[in-house]
């Protein structure tokens, strides 16, 4: 008897370290903070004033209500830009979208999917429920959104620092648009914490565990 506690005495003492590692290495990535992305200005050492969405920009979603910044402010939300025709990488995009949104169902509430069209002469609100509909979004989850281009166009590029482009000559990119693959993190005060490739399942995976890290550092105290 002796000599079995004895054996197992000594596994313990091996495996310790490990242990310890392990709670380690939890804790750094429990508290691990995302970066913040875009241009910021230091006003004085402490007080740093990060890049944002704008907060004057007014759209439509697919029920064709109003949709504004205010409809982001205060939740974590993940965005990409598509449209309803493209097939090229925009399945492949609202796909990477539809698994984010399989792996929040039933729990975290303040996490929104917001799929903007850049296309929006074709794209109204009917074709984009329609859209919705295909993939399965859940609405309180998952809005789909068009407006005015020059306002979707703007919001791309100066909010969140995605290229967008439209050409006359439909040979160049998908009938003639151009937009980015990228899913973009934004954070309840709408600034950018990450990018990630929509086409690379390792990068969507790495969405997920930063929207966990996201989770936390929001429901820590400030």
């Amino acid at each position: 008897m002796k000599a079995r506690w004895g054996v197992v005495g000594a596994g313990v003492v091996l495996l310790l370290p490990f242990l310890v590692w392990g709670l380690l290495s939890l804790g750094k990535n429990r508290y691990r903070r995302l970066p913040v992305y875009g241009p910021h200005e230091v006003r004085v050492p402490g007080d740093t004033v990060w890049h944002r969405l704008p907060g004057d920009f007014v759209l439509l979603n697919q029920d064709s209500a109003v949709f504004v910044a205010d409809s982001l402010r205060g939740w974590i939300h993940v965005a990409d830009y598509f449209f309803t025709r493209c097939r090229g990488i925009c399945p492949r995009l609202s796909l990477a979208m539809q698994t984010i949104q399989t792996h929040l169902a039933g729990k975290a509430p303040r996490v929104r999917l917001v799929s903007y069209t850049i296309n929006p002469s074709h794209d109204t609100p009917a074709t984009l429920r329609e859209y919705a509909q295909r993939y399965g979004a859940d609405r309180r989850r998952w809005t789909f959104v068009t407006g005015p281009e020059t306002t979707l166009y703007r919001l791309a590029v100066k909010g969140y620092l995605l290229p967008v482009d439209k050409s006359a000559d439909t040979t160049q990119g998908e009938l003639g648009y151009v937009h980015s693959d990228m899913l973009v993190l934004v954070d309840p005060e709408l600034r950018i914490r990450g990018f990630y490739s929509g086409l690379d399942s390792l990068q969507v995976r790495r969405l997920l565990d930063d929207i966990n890290l996201l989770i936390l550092e929001n429901e820590a105290p400030q």
